[in-house]
């Protein structure tokens, strides 16, 4: 079930701070991905950190990418979700938005997780992004592909809603480097706080 694109997308407003947090994690991925373990060494985020005062790295792992299809895969969500959603937000207040959820989602893993693995990447600020799509913009329609063959328009409200399933149901699997957690912790802060951030 991959997203292709917002059909209801605003098409006349430049989505500034989607395209400049597209950037900035391109561009640190590039920089990190000679010598990434050092990079995860120090700047990813544990558990651990939280309690040890390192809350720094609660930002600076949503910044960095395991591999280009990690950094490729949330890029592409990033898109499809974001610039409607800062088209409604604004973009200071969407860039905000996308950080406070980045950082919901890292005290929630750390709270719900029963590991201290390390985890990086922007999956949990955009997993807030689609949490706050779905109280804003829950009519719109996104079309999508379904392997093999099938595409299909369906609203975002349910497209998002089958999303938020498979996250919830994947969160014992053991067999993935996925932090689940993670992307529900970001999905409920982005869920209960859009509307503080949303235009007056």
């Amino acid at each position: 079930m991959f997203p292709l694109y917002d059909e209801n997308r605003i098409r006349n407003k430049i989505p500034f701070a989607t395209i400049l947090l597209i950037v900035i994690n391109t561009v640190f991925f590039f920089y990190t991905c000679q010598n990434l373990d050092y990079y995860v060494s120090v700047f990813g985020f544990s558990p651990h950190n939280l309690w040890d005062g390192q809350v720094f790295t609660i930002i600076t792992a949503m910044f960095l990418h395991g591999s280009i299809w990690h950094l490729l895969g949330n890029m592409w969500f990033l898109w499809i979700f974001g610039d409607s959603l800062e088209a409604r937000l604004g973009s200071v207040k969407f860039f905000l938005f996308y950080l406070f959820c980045g950082v919901g989602s890292g005290i929630f893993y750390a709270l719900a997780s029963t590991d201290a693995s390390m985890v990086i990447g922007a999956s949990g600020a955009i997993s807030g992004v689609l949490g706050g799509y779905i109280v804003m913009l829950p009519g719109n329609k996104i079309k999508a592909y379904f392997p093999p063959i099938f595409f299909l328009s369906i609203p975002a409200i349910i497209y998002i809603f089958i999303w938020f399933l498979l996250q919830l149901f994947s969160v014992g699997d053991i067999m993935t480097n996925v932090a689940y957690w993670a992307h529900v912790g970001g999905f409920i802060t982005g869920m209960v706080s859009i509307k503080l951030f949303k235009k007056r």
